[in-house]
């Protein structure tokens, strides 16, 4: 059986590590640690704001969505499903509201 090389590190690669590397300097600086599930959702913002800030003065503008990938990355839930389970749970609190049944064995 033949070794394969793994490829070079593309520009996703080294974007994704400089991103890791500007979050955990963000971290460091706003003392808040590298515990990045222990991160509660103000926290997480205020590092990515932060990381987004440094990259920014390396002359390293980041991708949209970005922050979701580093999320993804650093084992934290990614930040567009959390917006998209806080409408969920917006829509029902609607609907119990009119009385209205929302659970999803409901929909049958």
């Amino acid at each position: 059986m033949t070794d394969i090389p793994a490829p070079p590190p593309g520009p996703a690669d080294a974007a994704t590590r400089a991103a890791t590397q500007a979050a955990t300097e963000a971290a460091t600086e706003l003392g808040l640690g590298t515990d990045w599930a222990a991160l509660g959702a103000p926290d997480w913002d205020r590092v990515c704001r932060r990381a987004g800030a440094i990259l920014a003065g390396q002359g390293q503008a980041p991708a949209p969505g970005w922050d979701g990938a580093l999320a993804r990355t650093l084992g934290r839930p990614d930040p567009a499903a959390a917006r998209d389970e806080l409408a969920r749970d917006a829509a029902n609190t609607v609907l119990a509201e009119k009385g209205e049944v929302f659970a999803p064995e409901d929909d049958a």
